[in-house]
């Protein structure tokens, strides 16, 4: 039955219409302070012919937060890098450190919102429409977002864009408490239902908690809550994840995700003053569509062992990791143990035995517990390192720049702080995985997070992440916020203004049809079922080629791609309808 809606919205589309595009939205890097913004970023959307218009994928944007860890970049004071670092550790274990799926439930950590990097993109919850920058993180499942009734007493800040419940028509309320914990602290509220878009993609009555109480650091401008992207298995709430309601109605042209993150230090002069404030492109994350000019040669997939993404598992995008070795040599790690791929996590933790291998690969390596740094390990920062981590029988190299973390324990040390540290999780039973691996590797790969239980990777082009730069209107958020730095409809130009204090918004403005029909319940029986919705696309931009984001200045050039389609309703594909369908990516 809901195919043959789909299929009537499509073919009633394609006698209304004669040419397809799917909006791109802009992306920037977020500053570590409020800055001005810079030039927003997005990356051209690939062509597909008509007979793949049945489902889509769809772009929406994404910002990248940096500080800058690489002592290249940034002389940073070691004191502010080893709190840094061990509250990595701190959140890390939280996450991960459950015993049992029922304690799982109850312990679920945050993403890290350091001060190096995380990736997030821009959310719409309630009618009218409220826009939230919301971090992207495959290490968790819930959906959580800061609400009015957060203030400073809570942890929340004054410059936080936050949900106005009341100023949403849509909005259904419930009595269901929310807490997930970390380290000491957490996030405390309700669960509460709305409509939340996600680009093009629209889903009604999405469960998430309306966070009234947070933690000390938990969220910072210019983020106002998390998406989590792993399998429901693993949400706190119980409910069903954005992209796997998109999953499970058949409204993804592929029920997958891709990443590319960008390493900020090639495009980053060292001697900027203003080096905290600059905004760059973060890469690209594509969603329902596994894109092949995003990447070179065959995609290696490693399956989920066990069938550890369904219930009788943690729903972690966890696969077996077949080993690790510095310049050549390998370092004993046992016999193929888990590791979780988490876009939420910086840096990579693995059981003390496995660490300790590893830095004895490195010549005049050695612990940092003694200045502070329990798990930790200083290495002479001359060193020029090849380290490869090994999926699905594949090698992955991991740039140098990624590994180091900066001078420790002076500024002028000639040691260095590595990006692998020591993390004992426990038993595997479970699933519960003996490695987290974060984004000090994700930036290396193009990586695939395939929702029927794999996690694969293949080469950049050009190895480095892909960027294209644009210039873009921004709009605002169309209700009023809690936030007394926004504004009911100011303009980008302001930083008080909009999502995020000020950052750009969607170029294509979306109008949303009516809320479908509860079908069921969710979360404890008082929620209803999520479904998706139906968009309409009222304006395109001007799309441009993809640029290699490298040092060496070689790129990876495609046609410039635009059509004029406008005002043309879409299915929950989010495409646009008429000759050709077009696949969006999602720019970090």
């Amino acid at each position: 039955m809901a195919f043959q809606a789909l299929l009537s919205t499509v073919t009633a589309a394609l006698v209304c219409a004669s040419s397809v595009q799917a909006y791109v939205l802009p992306l920037q890097n977020n500053p570590e302070h409020t800055g001005d913004l810079a030039t927003a970023h997005a990356f051209r959307l690939a062509s597909r012919s008509l007979n793949d218009l049945s489902q889509g994928s769809v772009s929406v944007p994404v910002y990248k937060r940096h500080g800058g860890l690489h002592p290249d970049i940034r002389k940073r004071d070691p004191e502010t890098t080893k709190k840094w670092a061990l509250r990595q550790a701190e959140v890390m274990k939280a996450k991960y450190g459950a015993v049992s799926p029922n304690q799982k439930r109850q312990t679920i950590g945050l993403t890290d919102v350091g001060p190096d990097s995380y990736y997030y993109a821009q959310v719409s919850v309630g009618t009218p429409a409220q826009n939230f920058n919301i971090v992207l993180d495959t290490g968790s499942a819930d959906f959580w977002l800061v609400d009015s009734d957060c203030g400073t007493a809570q942890n929340c800040d004054s410059d936080l864009v936050k949900y106005n419940t009341g100023a949403s028509s849509t909005n259904i309320g419930s009595s269901t408490p929310f807490t997930i914990t970390y380290g000491t602290g957490g996030v405390r509220g309700v669960l509460a239902a709305d409509r939340v878009s996600l680009a093009g993609y629209t889903v009604n009555n999405l469960t998430f908690a309306e966070a009234s109480s947070v933690a000390a650091n938990t969220v910072e401008f210019p983020t106002s809550g998390i998406m989590g992207m792993g399998f429901q298995s693993l949400a706190t709430s119980g409910a069903t994840p954005f992209w796997e309601v998109l999953a499970k109605e058949n409204v993804l042209k592929t029920n997958a995700f891709t990443f590319q993150l960008a390493r900020n230090i090639d495009n980053i002069n060292p001697n900027d003053p203003n080096i905290n404030d600059i905004q760059s492109p973060g890469g690209v994350f594509t969603l329902g569509e596994i894109d092949s000019n995003q990447y070179n040669g065959d995609i290696t997939y490693t399956n989920i062992p066990n069938n550890l993404q369904n219930t009788q598992g943690l729903g972690y995008w966890t696969i077996p990791l077949g080993g690790i070795s510095v310049n050549g040599n390998n370092a004993n790690i046992g016999s193929n143990p888990l590791a979780a791929i988490d876009t939420g996590t910086t840096l990579i933790g693995g059981p003390s035995s496995s660490i300790q291998a590893f830095y004895s690969q490195i010549s005049g390596a050695r612990s940092a517990s003694s200045v502070g740094m329990s798990g930790y390990y200083l290495f002479p920062c001359s060193t020029n390192l090849n380290i490869q981590m090994t999926f699905g029988g594949k090698s992955w190299s991991m740039n140098s720049a990624d590994f180091n973390l900066g001078s420790y324990p002076y500024t002028t040390s000639s040691t260095c702080l590595g990006a692998l540290f020591e993390i004992d999780l426990g038993s595997s039973a479970y699933g519960v995985p003996q490695w987290i691996v974060g984004d000090s590797f994700l930036k290396n790969v193009f990586s695939v997070f395939d929702g029927s239980g794999r996690v694969g990777f293949a080469s950049l082009k050009g190895s480095e992440a892909q960027i294209v730069s644009v210039t873009s209107n921004a709009v605002s958020s169309q209700t009023p916020q809690s936030s007394a730095s926004s504004s009911a409809s100011g303009s980008s130009s302001s930083s008080a203004n909009g999502a995020g204090g000020g950052l750009p918004l969607p170029t294509g403005s979306t109008t949303f049809a009516s809320q479908a029909t509860a079908t069921g319940v969710e979360a404890g029986g008082t929620l209803p079922v999520p479904s998706a919705s139906t968009v309409v696309s009222t304006s395109n931009p001007a799309l441009t080629t993809a640029q290699s984001n490298s040092n060496s200045g070689s790129s990876s050039s495609g046609s410039s791609s635009s059509s004029a389609a406008s005002n043309v309703v879409v299915a929950m594909s989010a495409v646009s309808f008429a000759a050709v369908f077009v696949g969006a990516v999602l720019v970090l």
